[in-house]
């Protein structure tokens, strides 16, 4: 990969995405290791220390050795914003590259891509307590859907990238509509960078949703539902982290008493399975991603396919 097949000479980086349950982690662990470099994580559960049974934080075996940047970055109580991300992901991309290094960005939350490798900037928009405590009343009174309605209107495409039942994110984004007065995120310039992108996926997703489904039994068979229970208990059922993290605000219920634990679990896996649709559909907007469907490939074959292609950059 010399600088005769770059022509523009410019920034390189690699980026593995795909939705939840592709793999994502042990391919970018693989090529990373070829590559000799780091990887910068792009997943927006993984920010929060102490979240790590349900957010499928990988261990340090699962590391494999390779330095994970941006995991464990962020308190349980604290609001980590895709501004918060950018700033920082983009400084550690800038290193490694200065480097020489090709950082490797994987995971698969679609707003934080954008924010690392596609545009260059993200308004940066102090909380508004008063504000948002305005649009938790609204929500309270009409439900959440109807502040969802209201963001679809004002920016159908971040509306379209939250479940109308996300509350906490559909009130960032209003908020910084109102601050601003412009979409989410304000129309920036593209950044000068060249990304090979690599996309994870299943052709079948009865496939998919199955493993969606084994993980989150693993999970729960690894102790979940005690991780929510400390974590209430440590940091209060008000914890920022326990609201936006999957599969959080419906085990915390179960610990408060508001739902029995299958109520819990089929919520927790209609809403993953849902998500996991709504991460395609933002993934699809980008015509530059080279897809790989992993139904019957191995993990030897997934690399190869990877190597191949990062050999032609």
């Amino acid at each position: 990969m010399s600088d005769a097949t770059n022509p523009s000479n410019r920034p390189r980086a690699i980026a593995i995405l795909g939705p939840t349950a592709t793999g994502k982690t042990a391919l970018s662990v693989e090529i990373a290791r070829w590559l000799g470099t780091e990887i910068i994580s792009a997943d927006s559960q993984l920010i929060y220390r102490e979240l790590t049974i349900g957010t499928a934080k990988p261990s340090v075996e699962e590391q494999g050795g390779i330095p994970h940047h941006l995991i464990d970055v962020a308190e349980p109580t604290e609001a980590y914003s895709a501004a918060n991300y950018q700033a920082e992901a983009s400084a550690i991309l800038k290193a490694l590259q200065q480097s020489g290094k090709i950082p490797v960005v994987a995971g698969g939350t679609g707003f934080y891509l954008k924010a690392l490798l596609q545009e260059d900037f993200i308004p940066s928009v102090p909380p508004n307590p008063d504000f948002r405590e305005a649009m938790r009343h609204l929500a309270q009174e009409h439900g959440s859907a109807y502040l969802h309605q209201q963001l679809n209107a004002l920016d159908p495409a971040r509306a379209e990238a939250l479940h109308p039942n996300d509350t906490v994110r559909i009130i960032r984004a209003l908020e910084i509509i109102d601050s601003t007065g412009l979409p989410v995120p304000n129309a920036p310039a593209p950044k000068s960078l060249d990304v090979l992108w690599l996309g994870l996926m299943y052709n079948d997703r009865d496939l998919l949703r199955a493993r969606i489904d084994q993980r989150i039994e693993a999970m729960m068979q690894a102790g979940w539902l005690d991780e929510v229970e400390g974590l209430v208990r440590q940091y209060g059922p008000e914890a920022h982290a326990l609201h936006v993290a999957h599969g959080y605000p419906e085990l915390m219920k179960v610990i408060l008493g508001q739902c029995s634990l299958p109520e819990a679990l089929e919520q927790v896996r209609l809403n993953i399975h849902q998500y996991s649709r709504r991460q395609m559909t933002w993934f699809r907007r980008n015509p530059e991603i080279h897809w790989l469907a992993c139904d019957t490939l191995n993990p030897a074959e997934r690399l190869d396919w990877a190597k191949d292609l990062i050999r032609k950059i």
